[in-house]
């Protein structure tokens, strides 16, 4: 037995050993590679979903935000309407008595009065549709606001409601001596806004009117072409239908459905805010109604176009798999195979087995290292990658705001385009009568061209806003502050809150500039919004700005009472809004303190002061 025994022991060692690695390795090698496998599946499966949340939650942003537009350019409707009736009657009554004023005492009366009328029927509106008109108090028509209402004496005119709606006009003007009326002028063709004033000569009065519905076809159109001139994602895709006829189809919605697919679409327009996922294979769109235009808002996407991305994701994902599984089938032979040898010649070549082991684990070592290095450089692209997706929903964000500035470069320009109008209509009515002189010319060209002037550097400022930053700048936040201020006057001005900007010391500061403004705009913005709220009585922002060699700071405070304290430690958070949906979608102030906080390496704090809230810029 002891002999056998001594013949057994040596394949004891080598096979005892033997069997239990490979055991081990077995149990542990089937039991890792599920855990891979799952673990893999479940990232895979969690890739893909968290994929579709965001673009479902992008495409409900954009539905939002053109929705947010919409209401804006229709709730001014009725104000620009009596804007421009302001304006174009404001006009006209400066016109006529300029020619009164002239020519009083040196002309006949009836002369005057033929000037007067032959400048005034010059002053055609809307491609010759709206006009300015001349009536006495006693309802006789000097000048016709219509070919439809040419008679001699309108005092006992209707309108379609009944109403002696000319009677009304001498009433207002005699009485107050200018104001606004609404009537269904004449039949068929829906209200009318209509201002008169009092002329202060010959018991005249003037007035012009604008159709409403002729307005808000206008305001379609405009809408129309904003939306058309939005840029989408590739797999995207959106639509407009007034009522359920569509009135534009991105080209992507053209391309990736066919016209089953798109009559379904029509066919399920609700106007409750809805996401349809059943009713279209392979696509997500969401449906958002615009009641007091009628108008049904599509945005979609595809899931076969949006996942080529996170496909490369996924693919990489199966290769680390693979890998994995190799790596741990070449450990496990590796294993075996040592074992063997170990156990053949653990007597012998004890210390070459070591001498192996130690360059082993020096190979090893190596591998770690250079696995290190490779993990810094991976880390270093991601953070470059993050700033740059940063950087880029910065632009969005700022392109998100492209309605508002539209609306701020409109209310800019409006004023100078109606003194170049004056202006041109003084040169013609010069050369008409005769008494165009080169000095006169002259000097309305110069005024010509410093409107021109200020309406370029209105285009330039809002242009320079809009062009991303690459690089930072060394620039005084003075600058920035008056940058940002004027780029909101019109619409401060607008809704009646005066600013007042105090700045302190002269040192510049190297910061991204139009990133900067961003942030002032955003908190001016909000200040405003919250102003008029609350209709405070003599709303006021205040902007206190100190810049020294050490530190920036700029103060922006308001008088509107304050931030509930229940809430002030959340409004920096995503989404978190103190607005309803159709006013705010919660990232304004987020991004603000991204960007102070992350790109500019500063702080943004808010408190309450004893008039309001202020909010303070660090950097």
């Amino acid at each position: 037995m002891r002999v056998n025994e001594k013949k057994i022991i040596p394949y004891l060692i080598v096979l005892v050993p033997l069997t239990l690695v490979l055991t081990a390795s077995f149990f542990i090698t089937t039991f890792y590679i599920d855990k891979v496998s799952a673990y893999f599946r479940h990232v895979k499966e969690r890739s893909i979903k968290e994929h579709i949340e965001s673009k479902k939650a992008k495409s409900e942003i954009w539905a939002e935000q053109l929705n947010l537009l919409f209401d804006y350019k229709y709730n001014r409707l009725e104000e620009d309407i009596k804007t421009e009736l302001s304006q174009r009657v404001d006009m006209a009554y400066e016109s006529a008595r300029f020619i009164y004023e002239k020519y009083e005492g040196k002309k006949d009366k009836r002369e005057i009065k033929e000037r007067i009328v032959d400048a005034l029927n010059q002053m055609t509106y809307s491609a010759k549709k709206d006009y300015i008109f001349i009536a006495d108090f006693n309802g006789n028509n000097v000048l016709s606001r219509s070919p439809l209402l040419n008679q001699e004496n309108i005092s006992g005119y209707v309108d379609v409601d009944g109403r002696s709606i000319i009677l009304e006009e001498i009433q207002k003007v005699r009485k107050i001596g200018e104001g606004f009326l609404e009537s269904n002028f004449y039949s068929g063709a829906g209200k009318e806004v209509i201002l008169v004033k009092n002329l202060d000569m010959y018991d005249w009065y003037i007035g012009s009117s604008i159709n409403v519905l002729q307005k808000q076809e206008s305001l379609k159109e405009i809408l129309l072409s904003m939306v058309k001139s939005i840029p989408i994602d590739s797999a995207d895709f959106m639509g407009l239908y007034d009522g359920r006829k569509p009135i534009f189809l991105s080209k992507n919605m053209r391309e990736f459905l066919g016209e089953e697919s798109l009559e379904v679409i029509s066919k399920n327009l609700s106007k409750k805010s809805t996401w349809y996922k059943d009713t279209l294979d392979g696509y997500y769109y969401y449906s958002k109604y615009y009641e007091p235009l009628d108008w049904y808002l599509v945005y979609g996407f595809g899931i076969s176009k949006m996942s080529k991305k996170e496909f490369n994701k996924q693919r990489e994902l199966e290769v680390m798999l693979d890998n994995e599984l190799e790596f741990i089938m070449k450990a496990s032979a590796s294993i075996v195979v040592f074992v063997v040898i170990l156990s053949l010649l653990l007597s012998r070549k004890i210390n070459q087995i070591f001498s192996q082991y130690q360059m082993e684990v020096q190979t090893r070592t190596d591998e770690l290292e250079k696995l290190n290095q490779s993990l810094e450089q991976r880390i270093s692209d991601g953070l470059k990658a993050h700033r740059e997706k940063d950087k880029m929903l910065i632009q969005q964000s700022k392109m998100a705001e492209m309605g508002d500035m539209l609306s701020m470069i409109a209310h800019q320009w409006r004023q100078p385009l109606n003194q170049m109008s004056y202006l041109f209509m003084n040169i013609e009515s010069a050369y008409e009568y005769k008494e165009l002189t080169k000095e006169y010319l002259d000097e309305k060209l110069r005024e010509g061209n410093s409107l021109l002037e200020f309406m370029s550097m209105t285009i330039d400022d809002f242009r320079n806003y809009f062009r991303p930053d690459k690089d930072k700048e060394f620039v005084l936040v003075s600058d920035l502050v008056n940058t940002s201020v004027s780029l909101m006057q019109k619409s401060l001005e607008i809704s009646g809150v005066s600013v007042e900007v105090e700045a302190k010391g002269r040192n510049l500061t190297h910061i991204y500039k139009n990133e900067f403004i961003q942030v002032m705009l955003n908190l001016i913005k909000n200040a405003k919004d919250i102003l008029v709220d609350k209709q405070v009585q003599d709303p006021k922002i205040t902007i206190n700005s100190n810049c020294d060699s050490e530190k920036l700071i700029v103060e922006v405070c308001d008088n509107g009472g304050g931030i509930d304290e229940a809430i002030i430690d959340k409004i920096f958070d995503p989404y978190f809004s103190t607005k309803d949906k159709q006013s705010g979608t919660g990232l304004g102030l987020y991004m603000s303190k991204m960007i102070i906080e992350e790109h500019l390496n500063g702080k943004l704090s808010v408190r309450n002061s004893e008039e309001g809230a202020c909010f303070k810029i660090e950097v």
